[in-house]
């Protein structure tokens, strides 16, 4: 038995919704989809999700002011039927004819299952190529790659759980970007089980680069608020590691003033069409630091 939960924000998830529902009445399975629309301002995406209502097997609510794709995710959580919770980002599609069957032949064996994230090999738009890049090389891992570091790798894009060690996450309900940082700490401290497999969804939604930076400024901030907050151990990501050696050494301030001369250039150089991924590093510990300066 199986609740699969779908928070949406402007998106069409009819493709995904019949693909996810054709696997689970081939399994015979027992089983319950449920969207919620997050207060999308896109109406023409958010009409074609109208199909949902009245779908068997399928529940859809629609939000009338946007709660964030966590407090989405908790409200799906709360509502499931069912013991296992699979969560799906709106813009994924599974890549195997047997995703959910791979699913549910395993869950005796974890209280967590993810089988990886997957990026299409066709280049995308000049304007895109930050985000395919950085999840080519960084997101897109194989089964022994996650293992190596379980929790780490995990996001909760294609993400398998059980009910009741999702809602032991108590994951925080603000409208931050990039809380999968949170999700993946508590997974470790709960000592959760987690079984990776070579089952992934494919990443469908590549922002362009200039929205890709914005989102992850505003992971950053994020990253900040967790670890001012004691949601998360001050070491627990490689960037909070490199900070923290920079502020003990006492560099931090000059890296901050050196980068803010090439700044520009770093810029040019990630929106092009040929981004460096060392430059984005530097731009990601940039900001880093930035933002926990400010916010001493």
């Amino acid at each position: 038995m199986l609740s699969i939960l779908i928070p949406v924000f402007n998106t069409d998830v009819s493709e995904l919704v019949f693909s996810i529902r054709t696997m689970a009445e081939t399994l015979n399975l027992v089983y319950e989809i449920r969207v919620a629309d997050d207060a999308s301002t896109d109406l023409q995406k958010q009409s074609k999700n109208q199909f949902l209502i009245g779908l068997q097997h399928c529940t859809y609510t629609q939000f009338e002011t946007n709660r964030g794709r966590t407090a989405t995710s908790q409200f799906l959580a709360e509502e499931a039927h069912y013991d296992w919770l699979l969560f799906l980002d709106a813009d994924v599609l599974p890549v195997n004819s047997d995703f959910l069957e791979q699913i549910v032949l395993n869950m005796q064996r974890a209280q967590v299952i993810f089988g990886g994230i997957a990026y299409a090999e066709k280049i995308p738009e000049k304007n895109q190529m930050l985000r395919w890049v950085y999840g080519k090389n960084r997101e897109s891992r194989l089964k022994n790659e996650r293992e190596l570091n379980p929790y780490k790798s995990i996001t909760a894009a294609g993400l398998a759980i059980t009910k009741s060690l999702y809602l032991e996450l108590h994951m925080p309900l603000t409208n931050l970007y990039g809380l999968d940082i949170y999700l993946t700490y508590r997974l470790k401290k709960l000592k959760a089980v987690v079984l990776h497999l070579e089952n992934p969804v494919m990443h469908l939604g590549l922002e362009d680069s200039e929205s890709y930076l914005q989102k992850t400024y505003e992971g950053l901030q994020t990253l900040v608020y967790l670890q001012r907050h004691d949601l998360i151990a001050k070491d627990y990501r490689p960037i909070q590691q490199i900070a923290l050696k920079m502020q003990k050494t006492g560099v931090a301030n000059g890296y901050l003033k050196l980068f803010h001369r090439i700044q520009k250039q770093v810029v040019k150089n990630l929106i092009s069409s040929n981004p460096s991924l060392k430059l984005f590093d530097a731009y990601r510990l940039y900001y880093f630091l930035k933002i926990l300066k400010e916010d001493a």
